[in-house]
């Protein structure tokens, strides 16, 4: 395969997904880049260099472990041993009960090892099956030696099932894989009826990824696409949207699919999409993306839009609409019209726009000025998460998942709301968060008490936090508006806080933990459509009390 290079274009806008601190676009950027080698693009040495050494730092520092299994998958395809095997082998010690991370784990050492990890001490107590299927997927099975490798599908584990389904997508796999008197294709097939969502998911992926395979190999009807769950969905979208031939079925498929109410769904057959246009299709994605409540999926029409703004003049019209719309937009709209006049005529765009719309390079005063002109117009949320393991474990991870969902459905909000999540949150982290983020607001879930609050250490375990000293930490830190503390008897503790900040939310009671996400995600919905802080509280606790009057009665506000 020739080597193509990644353009100037979309290593910027790999980059500036990166740095966005929101574990979905790092992990779909993340991606991006593997499925860019995978197809024969490189980066040029210097900006390999770059990427490399902010994806060794991303995967030590992530909580997510979507993103480090990304990261990891990346390294398997950019890493050097100078830059990265450090970090792959701290990475695979601290995550080695996750089946997942452990195999990309070991495909990122077969990639830093050439094929060779018969003498990689970490590997050695992995299952033998695992290793090889990991390692096949970045160096095939000829360096593997797996030619007599079989996988049995009716007593296989399922991580190795999957494993084998990635080595079958990238088409590293040897044939007869699964059955020696069956072909891969129809063993994927029969795969489509598991009782796992996400084998039947990677058995979609694979049919994508594999050019041998097609339609014909799916176990998956595409007529029973409403009956799947979301992720399943959101594969066959994106292979029926380019695999469908016939003009009336593929209207109805992607128009239905557009319907769908899944986001994970609709971003799927958007996906799918970024390359397929035909005469007809600019009649469901025009009124869709007027219609899309999610910014994921509307960011992938516009670069769809983008990408064929020559085939359509509607499409060029909204494209140029909504590049001035966010920086996020203009971004993904440059990413797809690269190459094109469209390109061009954004880039002019930006040069005759007054001061506050585009950032201009070539002025770093001006630049200096919009950069400072949007961080105050942004108001940045540290949320500190803790659920330690000898405590009853609470769902502190869904209360910021739902709000980021809700945020992300306001198309245009009145106020910039920015969420810093940290998971397993410890002491020594609070400062140092504080600093580097220059939140707004914090906002702490988790266990407490009459005068604590519960972090953990780095062994996982309880480590206490004096209400006192909260409230030192706040009055040196000095830029904080509003404090949220979304633990049990936290009113103590909220008083304390008073003193250093203008509003505190706490609670004289127990916190509910299936109402607690519901209050967050009212609350920081209403500050992003301008509302004040006691208001957005009020409303908080309107949520709560639809489900729980006892639970709605437990919150409190401090107004200083």
């Amino acid at each position: 395969m020739a080597t193509r290079r990644i353009t100037t274009q979309q290593s910027a806008f790999l980059r500036f997904e990166l740095e966005s601190r929101d574990a979905r676009r790092e992990k779909v950027a993340l991606q991006t880049i593997c499925q860019l080698y995978r197809c024969g693009y490189h980066f040029t040495p210097e900006d390999k260099r770059g990427f490399e050494m902010q994806t060794a730092g991303l995967v030590m520092n992530s909580n997510d472990n979507k993103v480090v299994r990304w990261c990891l998958n990346t390294i398997a395809r950019i890493g050097t041993k100078e830059g990265t095997l450090g970090s792959v082998r701290i990475t695979l010690s601290k995550y080695e009960s996750d089946p997942e991370i452990v195999a990309s784990a070991v495909a990122a050492l077969a990639h830093l090892f050439h094929g060779d990890i018969s003498t990689v001490s970490e590997v050695s107590d992995i299952r033998p099956e695992t290793r090889t299927l990991a390692a096949m997927q970045i160096v095939g099975p000829r360096v593997t030696g797996s030619a007599d490798l079989r996988i049995d599908i009716e007593t296989a584990d399922i991580e190795v099932i999957k494993l084998a389904l990635i080595v079958i997508g990238l088409n590293h796999d040897v044939e007869n894989l699964f059955h020696p008197r069956h072909k891969n294709g129809e063993l994927i097939r029969a795969l489509g009826s598991h009782d796992d969502p996400i084998v039947r998911q990677y058995g979609v992926w694979a049919i994508i990824e594999n050019d041998s395979l097609g339609p014909q190999h799916l176990g998956v009807p595409l007529e029973r696409l409403e009956y799947e769950p979301p992720n399943v969905q959101a594969k066959l979208l994106q292979l029926g949207s380019t695999a469908i031939n016939d003009f009336e079925m593929k209207q109805e498929f992607i128009l239905a699919g557009s319907n769908l109410e899944s986001i994970d769904a609709r971003e799927g057959l958007a996906k799918g999409l970024l390359s397929e246009f035909y005469d007809g299709l600019q009649d469901i994605t025009v009124p869709w993306m007027g219609e899309e409540a999610s910014n994921r999926v509307r960011l992938l029409l516009a670069e769809h839009m983008a990408r064929y703004s020559e085939e359509v003049p509607t499409y060029s019209e909204e494209a140029l609409r909504l590049a001035n719309e966010s920086a996020d937009f203009r971004e993904r709209i440059l990413l797809g019209a690269e190459g094109r006049p469209l390109y061009g005529k954004i880039q002019r765009m930006s040069d005759s726009m007054s001061p506050g719309l585009f950032d201009d390079s070539a002025d770093p005063m001006r630049a200096k000025l919009i950069r400072n002109t949007k961080e105050e117009a942004t108001t940045k949320v540290l949320m500190l998460n803790a659920s330690p393991d000898d405590e009853e474990r609470i769902r502190v991870d869904i209360e910021g998942r739902d709000v980021q969902e809700a945020l992300e459905l306001i198309r245009t909000p009145k106020r910039l709301i920015e969420i810093t999540q940290r998971h397993a949150s410890r002491l020594d982290q609070i400062q140092k968060e504080l600093l580097a983020i220059s939140p707004k607001i914090l906002h702490f879930s988790g266990h407490g008490d009459e005068d604590v609050l519960i972090f953990e250490t780095r062994d996982g375990q309880v480590d206490p936090l004096d209400g006192s000293v909260l409230a030192d930490m706040i009055k040196a830190y000095g830029g904080l508006e509003c404090v949220v503390l979304h633990s049990c008897f936290s009113h103590r503790i909220a008083s304390a806080c008073k003193r250093n900040v203008q509003f505190v939310i706490g609670s004289t009671r127990e916190v509910d933990d299936t109402t607690a996400s519901g209050f967050s995600r009212a609350f920081y919905q209403a500050l992003a459509y301008g509302r004040t802080y006691k208001n957005a509280f009020d409303m908080g606790v309107i949520e709560v009390k639809a489900v729980s009057a006892a639970a709605a009665g437990a919150y409190i506000f401090l107004d200083s």
